[in-house]
């Protein structure tokens, strides 16, 4: 079955891009309404350079990574760690 996942032109699972309320949450150290306004911001930033912007209570990791200077593969550890939790509920 392994061999069927890892074979040419077989798409792996999808990359979460965005940071929600509770990534942020966790990331900063901080309660949902500074988060909100944090990602709020985000979305502006994104906005402002012509970049997708998310839905309410979501924006980009990539931007939010930036903005906050925390490495990429703390938060993508932190948004995995957050939907294992999810899943598990």
């Amino acid at each position: 079955m392994d061999a069927a996942l890892n074979a040419p032109g077989v798409l792996g699972a999808a990359t979460i891009t965005y940071v929600t309320v509770k990534d942020v949450m966790w990331l900063l150290g901080c309660k949902e309404n500074k988060a909100y306004s944090a990602i709020r911001k985000i979305n502006q930033i994104a906005k402002e350079e012509g970049q997708f912007t998310y839905g309410q209570g979501k924006a980009s990791k990539y931007i939010f990574s930036d903005k906050f200077r925390i490495p990429m593969e703390v938060v993508d550890s932190v948004i995995a760690k957050n939907r294992v939790r999810e899943e598990v509920k």
